[in-house]
């Protein structure tokens, strides 16, 4: 059998510029030309255009900082964390992991290093292994608010939407973050909360936030709202782009939760020939999972599976698939 790793196409949703955007487009290269499509939606109005600019201003400060720190002194953990944060906030995953790299080798047992490093894990497609970090991070007391907007990434990426929401939650109140509401609303979609997602994520799309047009999009497929999903598209996109973007939305509701967080927010999509067939329109299995509520006291170094054996390794997005089957044999 194809495994996951073979049969997925990978796409950054961040980082790309228009310029690069348009040269995918005009080479027409298959899923790199499709995910170009999604990306030029991803540029905001001018005002939202400004906003993102002096948040990517304000990391590109806090690298430049760091970097000057480690010129002065190699050997500064502090200023390895810091460059591994801004790095990663810049979407520069191989810099991030470069600094973790070097990081781990001055202080191999540093809490807040080992959760940087499952961070970068997840954002390249490995929950298992970076949530594993994450695990002894906490282990070693790293504080519980540290990369916590990751870890919750990582749930949803092995399909643990319940502990996904109640980690995107805690980040939430740890400090406000339009990347984290987007990807909040989405599990929530996932889980089949579509109402509750979309009153989430709202108060962007009514600012016209296009990231959020992109999620809000995928909501409506994952909930088997292709036609809707599919005019969200048109809107915000040229018309053939929109159509070629058609099949993934209709097959949006055969995906497993996993498949459909790391398509969304990984830009990670299985081949369509390999996915179960099913009726049109009807939303994933996944709509049955239940929910940890948001509110509930925060247990720092728990989840909602701990300790069971989820059956997932690299190739995660298949082995997912599986073992949501299992869970709802049960």
């Amino acid at each position: 059998m194809t495994t996951a790793r073979r049969s997925t196409s990978r796409v950054s949703w961040a980082g790309i510029t228009a310029d690069r955007a348009i040269g995918y487009s005009s080479r027409r290269r298959g899923p790199k030309w499709l995910a170009a499509a999604v990306l030029l939606a991803c540029l905001a109005n001018p005002a939202a255009a400004q906003a993102v600019r002096t948040v990517a201003d304000s990391n590109e400060r806090a690298l430049e900082d760091a970097r000057e720190r480690l010129g002065r002194n190699a050997g500064d953990v502090a200023a390895l964390r810091d460059a591994i944060q801004a790095a990663m906030r810049l979407g520069k995953l191989d810099m991030a992991g470069l600094y973790a790299l070097r990081a781990q080798q001055l202080a191999p047992k540093d809490p807040v290093i080992m959760a940087a490093r499952g961070a970068i894990q997840i954002h390249e497609g490995r929950p298992k292994e970076g949530l594993a970090l994450f695990a002894q991070a906490d282990k070693a007391g790293v504080a519980p608010d540290a990369f916590v907007a990751d870890r919750a990434l990582g749930y949803d990426l092995i399909g643990d939407q319940p502990s996904a929401q109640y980690y995107y939650a805690v980040a939430r109140r740890q400090s406000p973050d339009d990347e984290v509401l987007r990807r909040y609303a989405l599990s929530l979609a996932i889980i089949g909360d579509f109402d509750t997602g979309d009153a989430m994520l709202r108060p962007l799309l009514n600012v016209q936030d296009r990231p959020a047009w992109r999620i809000h999009a995928f909501m409506l497929a994952i909930n088997g709202r292709a036609a809707e999903a599919k005019d969200v598209l048109a809107t915000i996109l040229p018309a053939e782009l929109a159509t070629q973007l058609g099949p993934y939305m209709d097959a949006m509701p055969r995906l497993s939760r996993a498949q459909q967080a790391a398509a969304a927010n990984l830009g990670l999509f299985p081949a369509l020939a390999g996915l179960p067939q099913g009726v049109a329109g009807q939303p994933a299995m996944a709509s049955r999972a239940p929910r940890r509520r948001p509110d509930a006291a925060p247990v720092f170094g728990t989840s909602a599976r701990e300790g069971r054996k989820s059956g997932i390794d690299s190739n995660f997005l298949d082995d997912a698939a599986r073992s949501e089957a299992d869970d709802h044999e049960e």
